[in-house]
């Protein structure tokens, strides 16, 4: 039977095999770009506040930009895979460093695998939603802004704590350092994009993505006899 660091660099790789492929089908560019805004569209989407904001990420009318908001949907229902991949590694990831510690207290982390992927379902109905023409977008803006941070804060927690997971661990100097080093600063981008989503959103998200990297190769490590 594989240790559970097996089964975390299992999911880790389904993440990043599910990543590649929402990049592959996602939307390169947003209706109405604008200057300084290199975020990606579906990030871009997610962090509307206004309804100014999302007509310039959708478009006036899926009629008008039938294309790209196709394309958004498509992403938003991969998305749907994407949450159970990502779930399942933070939560196998955080359930591993529990027992090879023999510390109860990593379990806690692991829930926030739990309120990440639930957020995200929420996002994700909302975001379906309000690509439709006749949308009533005010309250869906509101409801998105919920869910959205709910989840962003709770991967960005669990970016910081996995990089302090790595980080404890006396073997393995390099990815100690770069676990700590990346965790750190991806929790911090994520605190900060919430104040400033145009110039810190992307950041946070590489960071994010950085962070389950080394999780992975971690993870595959101690996979090992």
């Amino acid at each position: 039977m594989p240790n559970r660091f097996t089964v975390a660099a299992l999911f880790g790789v389904a993440t990043f095999i599910v990543t590649a492929w929402l990049g592959v089908v996602g939307p390169k560019q947003v209706a109405h770009p604008v200057a300084g805004d290199n975020r990606d569209p579906v990030i871009a989407m997610e962090m509307v506040r206004t309804p100014e904001q999302l007509t310039a990420v959708i478009g006036e009318s899926r009629q008008q930009y039938s294309e790209l908001r196709d394309a958004i949907d498509k992403v938003n229902r991969i998305d749907f895979i994407f949450m159970t991949a990502y779930g399942a590694f933070i939560a196998s990831f955080f359930l591993a460093i529990a027992q090879a510690r023999n510390d109860r207290r990593w379990v806690l982390f692991s829930l926030l695998a739990v309120v990440a992927v639930m957020a995200d379902v929420r996002e994700n109905m909302t975001l379906l939603q309000l690509t439709q023409d006749g949308a009533d977008v005010s309250p869906l803006i509101g409801s998105l802004m919920v869910s959205t941070w709910i989840k962003w804060m709770a991967l960005g927690l669990s970016a910081g704590a996995a990089g302090y997971a790595i980080y404890a661990d006396q073997r393995m100097p390099y990815l100690r350092m770069f676990g700590g080093i990346v965790g750190v600063a991806t929790f911090a981008c994520t605190l900060g994009a919430y104040f400033d989503p145009l110039r810190l959103a992307q950041m946070m998200a590489i960071g994010i993505f950085l962070t389950w990297l080394i999780q992975a190769i971690y993870a595959y490590r101690l996979s090992r006899p």
